[in-house]
């Protein structure tokens, strides 16, 4: 069993679907966690749970295009468990409706890019002098299989993610020689409750199926899974990884159908 004993861990996104699921993942291999998100409500909810059933769980509400706020979760941080060893970027926004690129507003575009790669960008920059300090650590950034297979509809989240694994390669170069490791995660279609909610607009069930057929192990997969892959790259395990992007897809990057 993979252990985290004692490592501090930020995860945004963490109130619901894949970041709930790493939050958790961490605790039960013995972190002390930070969970930071939008949505207050949810967030100390997940934490509250966690706290119940015994594990070091804080709760810190950020929204991460303010680099404002994020610095004020790393500081929470080190004031409440001493240290960081792990960050997770997992915090995102999908622009809704899917639409042409001549469909947006440069506003909108732009605001899609702050949340998803801007955030990567905040609590790296807050959080490696700390990393650095500690001797080394980890930041897990979550991308998609968007920056790999197109998609109409999507082009400032495509962007965004495309950016991240490039980012996330750039920053392994520059703090590989401090054990600071940098990698992402490229999930395929997960099942979380805001996929769940465009399944069950379809009362047929034929749009699950498609989902699923899209894979090549034809299926969709699960926040746990994806958790199961964030959980290893924060271990020491994963102490020889860096600067590497780990598709987490059922083989859909690979598919020839869609």
């Amino acid at each position: 069993m993979i252990k985290l004993d004692g490592k501090v861990c930020i995860v945004t996104g963490a109130a619901q679907g894949i970041g709930a699921s790493i939050l958790c993942e961490f605790a039960r291999a013995g972190a002390r966690v930070v969970a930071c998100d939008i949505d207050t409500k949810g967030g100390q909810a997940r934490v509250s749970e966690l706290v119940e059933a015994g594990f070091e769980a804080l709760f810190v509400p950020c929204d991460v295009s303010s680099t404002v706020e994020v610095r004020r979760v790393v500081d929470a941080t080190l004031d409440h468990f001493g240290g960081v060893d792990v960050a997770v970027n997992n915090a995102a926004i999908l622009p809704d409706p899917p639409r042409p690129i001549t469909d947006f507003g440069e506003s909108e575009w732009m605001h899609v890019i702050n949340v998803n790669l801007g955030s990567v960008f905040r609590l790296s920059a807050a959080v490696v002098p700390h990393l650095v300090a500690r001797g080394g650590g980890s930041v897990i950034s979550l991308a998609s299989i968007h920056h790999e297979k197109s998609f109409a509809g999507l082009s400032p989240y495509a962007a965004s993610k495309g950016g991240i694994v490039s980012l996330t390669r750039q920053l392994a170069v520059e703090y590989g020689d401090k054990n600071v490791r940098f990698n992402t995660i490229s999930p395929g279609a997960i099942l979380t409750r805001m996929t769940q909610q465009v399944l069950d607009s379809d009362p047929t069930g034929d749009l699950a199926k498609k989902f699923g057929h899209m894979h090549l192990l034809e299926r969709i997969g699960s926040s746990e899974e994806v958790a199961a892959t964030a959980l290893f790259l924060a271990s020491d395990g994963a102490a020889f990884i860096t600067g590497q992007d780990i598709l987490v897809d059922g083989g859909i990057s690979r598919a020839t159908r869609l």
